[in-house]
């Protein structure tokens, strides 16, 4: 299907004010989240009743468009839509209303391979080219081959929301499915922050002993120097395996670095001499130990408590997917299920209070947990 490729402030705003006067706009993002330190949003691309447009975001100011994004009377349709709204919301300040989730929509009807991709060749007949996947979308000029791809993203998504649309409606979860997307609405980027204890959380980590933790500590620290400088992710400068294997034998690392997997002649030769200073830093300074906290008993009774509160939300979650032939996920989120255990949830509107519940879910599942909360003695 034909596009057209925006890269001119005038032409988006035309675009824009055409988006105003539509029913629906289908959308998807693209940024190099892969390829950059600091994400940036490179690609935009839209599709309405007459048109599919490719929108350069690093060309173009989009801040014309954010009054749709907020009307009620255009819907807009993603897949996937928390991972694009948190890019605009990261991108600058903006509102959404009225959005239809597809891959969401298809949770909620028990649809198992919901990926853009999947749903489109199982509903359509129709295999999308997925080559640019991991494609570098801040690179310029943008090849057509990379356009084209773009472009495909958008096509099928008003055709999935009116049949996954159709088929909730008759099922009777419409209503459930948009009140999840209205708590999808609402979701914010999480600030990228730099964690100096972060080193900490690596797989591995808390088997080495206090030199082991200095070193890798600075490593830690100097890798993301390195990433700030070069402009990319600190995966992406050395990995997590290498600064272990170091960590374990920082002496045999100021010898030979080379002998070390992972270590190629290009990170001898980009990295190398930071590497070093790391080692050297970690051998040489006093050794790291995790810091002891004292948790009382009673906190250790709460933690215990919610924990397996948490194992019981899971199983009833299990179990209410199974009756309603839903994904566990559609019913509600770790990170949901997660506050209702740290919660008291005795009544509905104990269970609305809940950040990202709902008055949906709360109506449809709040007196039945309480029951089978009541039910373990998880609430008296």
């Amino acid at each position: 299907m034909s596009y057209t490729f925006i890269d001119k402030q005038g032409e988006f705003d035309e675009l824009a004010a055409k988006l105003a006067t539509q029913r629906f706009i289908s959308i998807d993002t693209e940024s190099n989240s892969l390829y950059a330190y600091k994400e940036k949003f490179c690609l935009m691309q839209l599709s309405g009743e007459d048109f599919n447009a490719v929108v350069d975001t690093l060309a173009v100011d989009i801040k014309p468009m954010l009054p749709v994004l907020a009307d009620p009377a255009v819907e807009k349709i993603f897949h996937s839509a928390d991972s694009d709204i948190r890019v605009f919301k990261a991108a600058l300040k903006c509102t959404f209303a009225n959005i239809f989730d597809v891959m969401v929509a298809a949770k909620y009807l028990g649809i198992i391979k919901c990926g853009l991709d999947s749903m489109v060749g199982e509903f359509f007949g129709v295999e999308l080219n997925k080559k640019f996947q991991k494609a570098d979308w801040g690179k310029r000029p943008l090849s057509k081959e990379m356009l084209d791809y773009a472009s495909g993203d958008t096509i099928y998504l008003k055709k999935l929301r009116d049949l996954l649309g159709a088929e909730l409606e008759k099922k009777g979860r419409l209503a459930e499915a948009l009140g999840q997307f209205e708590q999808i609405c609402k979701i914010e980027p999480t600030p990228m922050r730099f964690d100096e204890s972060g080193f900490l959380t690596l797989k591995g980590s808390r088997q080495l002993n206090g030199r082991g933790l200095a070193v890798l500590r600075e490593l830690y620290m100097a890798r993301e120097v390195a990433a700030i400088k070069k402009n990319t992710p600190p995966f992406k400068v050395i990995s997590e395996d290498l600064m272990l294997r170091l960590s374990v034998a920082p002496r045999e690392g100021l010898h030979n670095l080379s002998i070390f997997k992972g270590v190629s002649a290009y990170v001898l030769s980009a990295h190398g001499a930071w590497i070093r200073e790391a080692l050297q830093k970690g051998l040489k300074g006093p050794e790291y130990h995790v810091p002891r906290r004292e948790i009382s008993r009673e906190k250790r009774a709460y933690f215990e408590t919610v924990k397996n509160k948490f194992k019981l939300l899971k199983l009833w979650r299990k179990e209410t997917a199974t009756r309603r032939n839903m994904l566990p996920e559609a019913i509600m989120g770790n990170d949901v299920l997660e506050r209702v255990a740290m919660a008291q949830v005795r009544s509905v509107a104990d269970m609305q209070a809940i950040r990202g519940v709902g008055a949906e879910k709360a109506s449809l599942y709040g007196a039945e947990l309480v029951e089978f909360l009541k039910k373990h003695h998880q609430i008296k």
